[in-house]
């Protein structure tokens, strides 16, 4: 496994696959690419080396995680600890946490595996929407990915317990707030940031 030339075989679990799939195939991998839910039998007969998991919605069954040990990773747009599970971009925003891109292994929790990599992303609040913040991100952790599948694919990094509680939302935290949204995902993020204290004050939501 250790061999630099010998073929990973990988299986990318993403609905926006192919910059993943690109930068794995230029060291000579064999990629597999599904957006749907998959089992442990589906992934013992095809013996794949690797799985990484961007974007994918499902849950990886415990039996899956038990076997692939220290070959499961995820690539997740927040800076872990924080802002584990759902919509990460929106919550680093609003409460002021770290923004940045985390590529972890995948254990039993969601989102709180060993860091492998991580980076800090400065997101201008006043410039951006959450649209244009959500693509920055994507393409800072491509980018992260790009860089650092060559230490990946040789199990050259075992990472880093994350440290600290950290933060986590559930999908329901943006619904209660999603009124707040007045142009969707193109809604400036500073004009959503003064709206949503001015919600959290009059609801007594802190």
């Amino acid at each position: 496994m250790n061999n630099k030339n010998f073929p990973r075989k990988v299986l990318v679990l993403s609905p926006y696959p192919e910059n993943i799939k690109n930068s794995i195939e230029k060291h000579g991998d064999i990629v597999d690419v599904f957006n749907d839910k998959i089992t442990y039998k589906f992934i013992k007969n095809k013996s794949y080396d690797f799985i990484i998991s961007f974007g994918y919605l499902n849950i990886l069954e415990k039996e899956i995680i038990d076997n692939i040990k220290e070959a499961a990773i995820n690539l997740h747009i927040s800076y872990l600890p924080y802002n584990r599970g759902k919509h990460p971009n929106i919550w680093s925003n609003l409460e002021n946490t770290i923004s940045g891109v985390t590529i972890h292994l995948m254990d039993e929790g969601l989102d709180t595996g060993n860091i492998l990599f991580q980076k800090e992303v400065y997101i201008n609040k006043k410039n951006h929407t959450f649209a244009s913040s959500y693509n920055l991100l994507i393409s800072e952790i491509e980018n992260l990915f790009s860089l650092n599948w060559k230490y990946i694919r040789l199990n050259e990094t075992k990472g880093w317990k994350q440290q600290g509680k950290g933060t986590f939302h559930y999908a329901k935290d943006f619904d209660i707030i999603q009124h707040l949204f007045k142009e969707g995902w193109d809604t400036n993020i500073e004009e959503v940031l003064k709206d949503f204290l001015e919600f959290k004050k009059s609801n007594r939501l802190d």
